[in-house]
């Protein structure tokens, strides 16, 4: 029996390159996200496989199910149900400037098919709330004015590529419509059941009662998205940003459930989505893998910056904001994967995107922290930090 035929074997063999991205991302200070797309591509060049096995394709669908979740519990429920008209025109340019700058390019100028146009569009046009989240939080300015409208923005433009993906890869019959209706009525029963759920249980039992009722449901809207024959993202971001209120009251429960994903399940998609990338790229398409990463950093600043302006935001903190919404690893991978998993995507196609995605994210986010550092924290935040303790005390 050949080695790789055994599943112990090759589950130890993910779970330990899992690992060692988590060391390699603390080491060299990146998202580890990005270290375990280049593991996964490292070992399925390694050992020579040009298919993954089934299974493997299961969990990568379930850890980008889990993924979604997570990003839309992301969102601050009271604050966006004040806000969102008001960032609305900012989150919808954030997403359609990339997203039509890119599809047209790719299809006019690269001569790809307009459905490999519309899947490198979505791509490149996503923003991680996870990415811009975490470097609100670094620097202490999540609460800012700032940092409210990023966040805002970033939902608004997730949620447009997750719905743009569903609207032009959904196969749309009547069965399609009935299950899709079903859907929206669980998702409707969803946030009160969840919160009579967690008032019931107080203190959890170790037997982890509410997670899984939360992977039930996802699983279950999975299942209807399947049925439908769409993507499952779609609901479970939505599913998601239905349970943030609760994940906000919360926190133990949150932190437990993003132990469970981040520690099991989103490595098989990470990894997964490394799998399909081919090395040679990097010297053959070294020159549109260039330009698309060009072209995403300056139309997700083109979409962003004027209206940062717009709100007064000083020069030096709009910039900053619209060089952090280009990184858009999650939604930018999952898009690529549906393209790859449907054959939509060829190999070399599906490389480039997820390279460009890849790079995209790391260098403007880089140049993001050299205009605002850790340390610095803007006036705003500081006479903010005044009225809450009656003197200036800066952060870090």
């Amino acid at each position: 029996m050949n080695i790789l035929e055994n599943p112990w074997f090759f589950i130890s063999l993910w779970m330990g390159g899992a690992f060692l991205a988590a060391l390699l991302a603390i080491k060299l200070r990146v998202p580890v996200a990005i270290v375990e797309i280049l593991v996964g591509a490292a070992l399925s060049h390694f050992l020579d496989l040009s298919q993954p096995t089934e299974w493997m394709n299961f969990l990568s669908k379930l850890g980008a199910t889990m993924l979604c979740f997570i990003a839309g519990t992301e969102i601050e429920p009271e604050f966006f149900s004040q806000s969102w008209k008001k960032h609305l025109l900012s989150g919808s340019f954030s997403f359609l400037v990339p997203f039509t700058a890119i599809a047209l390019i790719t299809h006019f100028f690269f001569q790809w098919q307009p459905a490999q146009s519309l899947i490198a569009g979505i791509a490149l046009g996503t923003t991680s709330i996870a990415i811009v989240y975490t470097s609100l939080l670094e620097r202490g300015i999540e609460n800012s004015s700032l940092g409210k409208t990023l966040l805002a923005s970033c939902f608004i433009t997730d949620f447009g590529s997750v719905l743009t993906l569903g609207i032009f890869f959904t196969h749309w019959e009547l069965s399609s419509i009935l299950f899709g209706l079903f859907a929206i009525i669980l998702l409707w029963f969803f946030p009160k059941i969840l919160r009579s759920l967690l008032r019931f249980l107080k203190k959890s039992p170790v037997s982890e009662p509410e997670i899984k009722f939360v992977f039930f449901m996802l699983t279950f809207l999975g299942f209807l998205a399947s049925m439908a024959k769409t993507e499952p993202v779609l609901p479970a971001f939505i599913l998601g940003v239905l349970a943030a209120n609760s994940f906000s009251q919360d926190q133990l429960f949150r932190r437990r459930l993003r132990a469970v994903a981040y520690s099991i399940l989103t490595p098989f998609f990470f990894m997964k989505s490394g799998f399909h990338i081919s090395f040679p790229m990097l010297v053959i398409g070294f020159i549109p893998l260039l330009l698309l990463t060009f072209l995403k950093t300056c139309f997700k600043i083109i979409g962003v910056l004027p209206y940062l302006l717009l709100e007064k935001h000083p020069l030096k903190e709009s910039l900053f904001g619209s060089l952090l919404t280009s990184g858009g690893l999650t939604f930018g991978l999952i898009a690529a994967h549906y393209g790859i998993q449907n054959k939509i995507l060829s190999r070399e196609i599906y490389s480039l995107i997820t390279l460009a995605t890849l790079l995209s994210t790391l260098i403007p986010v880089f140049l993001a922290g050299l205009l605002l550092p850790r340390g610095e924290v803007p006036k705003e935040k500081k006479v903010f930090v005044k009225k809450e303790l009656g003197e200036y005390e800066e952060e870090g």
